[in-house]
């Protein structure tokens, strides 16, 4: 890849992470307004990642030692990643909306927030990093490089940390109402992890 995206699949995916962008920015500035500031400035940090993750698997900014292709880009990886995406990004908006006014992108206690077990809470307990890492999966599937496990090795760790937060504030906030829900409920791959 060389700036621009200039094949179908690259395209594609720099759409949807256009469209995750946008969707993510609008539920941040209609947040509900004690949160708006945070959200909003959390929402530009994400955006910076994501032009950063783009920017790594451009050839030339990291160097060939690193971002080393590791597998050729087929019809068959491009369609795969195609697919990934799109789900990825599908889950994300769905989970979005599912937490309605409950959701702020950053955890802290909360007392007017409700315990959300509805739409792909059903499945698992963060949907929404589950929708990210669906479409960091298939952007590093697009590309093949080293760069874009690296990526998703660092999102997944980064997520994890987050989703640990989090749980231990749900927990002290819910009881054992949280508890419950936790033991049947995967945290990001339903019926696996």
């Amino acid at each position: 890849m060389h700036g621009i995206p200039t094949k179908p699949t690259e395209i594609f995916i720099a759409l949807a992470w256009i469209a995750f962008l946008l969707y993510w920015v609008i539920s941040a500035v209609w947040a509900r307004p004690a949160k708006k500031f945070r959200n909003v400035a959390f929402s530009l940090l994400m955006i910076a990642a994501v032009v950063g993750l783009f920017l790594l698997f451009s050839h030339g900014i990291v160097s060939d030692d690193f971002n080393v292709v590791l597998w050729p880009g087929t019809i068959i990886a491009s369609a795969g990643a195609d697919v990934l995406v799109l789900t990825g990004l599908l889950v994300f908006v769905w989970a979005r909306r599912s937490l309605g006014s409950n959701w702020s992108s950053s955890a802290a206690m909360n007392h007017e927030r409700e315990l959300v077990q509805v739409g792909p809470y059903v499945y698992v307990r963060h949907p929404i990093y589950s929708g990210f890492l669906i479409m960091v999966l298939g952007t590093a599937l697009a590309y093949g490089r080293l760069v874009g496990i690296v990526i998703l090795g660092i999102s997944i760790a980064g997520l994890t940390l987050k989703a640990l937060k989090e749980e231990s504030l749900l927990t002290k906030q819910f009881g054992d109402r949280y508890v419950e829900y936790k033991s049947r409920t995967k945290a990001m791959i339903p019926y696996l992890l």
